[in-house]
C-alpha cells in the first residue's frame, strides 16, 4: 500500500499542461522580426536574472526557428514572457484526502505591433521545480511543447 501510493504520488503534478489562444486576424504568415517586452515587475523581483536570461533565450530560439528575427524595438511583433505561481491541490486517485502543490505556469503573449492586437496567447502549466538546475535542463522542451501551439511551424 505504502509503495503505491509513492508511485501516485511522484507521479502527480509531474505532466506540463499546454493552453493556447489566438486571434484568427493574426497575419502569421507576413511577421519577420520579434522585440522583447520587459519581465514583468514581479517576475524580475522574484526570478533571479540567470533564470530570467534562459526563459528569454529558450524562447528567442524557438521563435527564430519559425523564421522571425530579433529586432532590439519595432519589431512587427512584441513578445510578452511571464511566469506565474500557485498553490495547487490534486486529489490522489482512489485516496481519500489532497496533494499540496506550487504549481508553475510560464506564459507567452505575442502582440501585433502594427494593429495593436493581442494575436497569440500559450501558457505550459505543472508543478514547480525547486531545483534551479533541473528547470533549465527541462526549460527547452516546455517552450517547444508551447510553441507546437503557435501556427507557423519550424522553418526549414
Amino acid at each position: 500500500m505504502w509503495i503505491l501510493s509513492m508511485v501516485i504520488l511522484s507521479g502527480c503534478g509531474s505532466s506540463v499542461r499546454i493552453y493556447s489562444d489566438i486571434d484568427d486576424a493574426g497575419r502569421f504568415d507576413q511577421y519577420s522580426s520579434y522585440d522583447f517586452m520587459e519581465f514583468t515587475e514581479g517576475n524580475q523581483r522574484t526570478i533571479s536574472g540567470m533564470e530570467l536570461e534562459r526563459i528569454r533565450v529558450a524562447f528567442a530560439r524557438e521563435i527564430e526557428n519559425r523564421g522571425l528575427k530579433f529586432s532590439e524595438k519595432d519589431g512587427d511583433v512584441s513578445v510578452q514572457i511571464t511566469v506565474y505561481h500557485r498553490e495547487a491541490k490534486e486529489g490522489y486517485y482512489g485516496y481519500p484526502g489532497m496533494y499540496n502543490y506550487m504549481e508553475r505556469a510560464i506564459a507567452v503573449d505575442l502582440y501585433d505591433n502594427q494593429t495593436r492586437k493581442h494575436v497569440w496567447h500559450c501558457a505550459a502549466v505543472g508543478e514547480l521545480e525547486y531545483d534551479p538546475q533541473k528547470r533549465a535542463t527541462g526549460l527547452p522542451e516546455v517552450v517547444e511543447r508551447i510553441f507546437e501551439q503557435y501556427p507557423i511551424q519550424v522553418a526549414l
